[in-house]
């Protein structure tokens, strides 16, 4: 099984986690050409006001001035990017999300509110929006910083989750050039291109990684998997995955591979208590539907039914599955 792992991810980042000051605006911001000074210089009496609560922890006062501040000052983007923060204290998503997205269309290059609003997403679940934000975050910071290696990989990362291989791998392309002897990229854009089915790149991509570092046990194994899959080099399949093995034993993905790669050999008995060993270890689709080929091929079709309608009951869109359990059903009702 091929299993993309990365070791920095930014969508796990929580709510208390910034990679930059989110919520600092200093109150000596630059004067704004307003008609009335007299009513920007209460709102900015408000928000020092309001700062100074935000000091003390009081943040539901500070909320109030900063609130009064608006009114004044209907354009400032700190008092609506403090106000957004302060509602998200408060655990008050809707306003917070209001005055958020208020701030990014006063300030449209600052990430600030955009930082917020996908950390304010992830907090409500709503992964598709989360992600929308954290990509102009980092779409901004990788135009500021285009050197900045892992600022790139993070928004590989974050069109991998959404499944925009093509986009994933622009961006981890452009860490290779930046770091070309970094196996763990080369193994993400192996693994990239195996997702775009582009495997004569992932084959070539892996071995590149292992090159670099013959213990890289993500290449080893992917590599020895894809072998598998193919039914081609299964000798080599089983050194390359045993040595992913020996690095990380208790595996659950490795295990599968070297399943399969028994199942591939016709060496039904020994794929049987590899894969059994990596279900225990890992819920997977992909593992439990090899669990019902080997059981079919070794004519326990009622075992191989009970696996092959687990792997649906955890990824219901397989078509390959839902054949393979129609063709039992009449393969058993024509031997009645």
């Amino acid at each position: 099984m091929t299993h993309l792992r990365f070791k920095k991810n930014i969508l796990s980042l929580g709510l208390g986690v910034c990679l930059f000051s989110c919520f600092f605006v200093s109150e000596a911001r630059a004067a704004e050409t307003v008609a009335d000074h007299a009513s920007f210089a209460r709102g900015l009496a408000h928000y020092v006001i309001g700062l100074m609560h935000d000091w003390e922890g009081a943040t539901e006062w500070a909320v109030e001035e900063y609130a009064k501040a608006s009114e004044f000052d209907r354009a400032s983007y700190a008092v609506r990017l403090r106000l957004g923060s302060d509602y998200a204290r408060l655990n008050k998503f809707p306003e917070a999300i209001r005055e958020l997205k208020i701030a990014a269309e006063l300030d449209p290059k600052n990430v600030e509110p955009h930082y917020l609003l996908a950390l304010i997403y992830s907090a409500q679940e709503d992964t598709f929006k989360a992600t929308e934000e954290y990509e102009v975050v980092l779409k901004q910071l990788a135009s500021d910083d285009p050197q900045n290696v892992d600022i790139h990989g993070y928004l590989g990362q974050l069109y991998y989750s959404q499944k925009k291989f093509d986009k994933a791998i622009e961006e981890f392309q452009k860490v290779f050039l930046l770091d070309p002897k970094n196996a763990d990229v080369l193994y993400a854009l192996g693994a990239l291109y195996s997702e775009n089915k582009d495997r004569d790149r992932a084959i070539e991509y892996f071995k590149k990684s292992i090159e670099i570092d013959p213990e890289h046990d993500g290449s080893l194994n992917s590599l020895g998997y894809l072998y598998a899959e193919d039914g081609i080099n299964l000798d080599e399949a089983m050194e390359l995955i045993n040595r992913a093995l020996k690095i990380d034993p208790d595996n659950g993905a490795y295990l599968d591979s070297l399943g399969w790669v028994y199942y591939q050999k016709g060496m039904l008995k020994e794929a049987l208590r590899e894969l059994l060993r990596a279900g225990e270890l890992f819920k997977d689709p992909v593992i439990y539907d090899h669990l019902g080929d080997v059981y079919y091929k070794l004519n326990e079709n009622e075992n191989a039914e009970k696996y092959w309608k687990q792997s649906l009951d955890l990824k219901p869109d397989q078509e390959g599955v839902v054949k393979k359990i129609e063709g039992l059903k009449k393969e058993t009702k024509a031997a009645k």
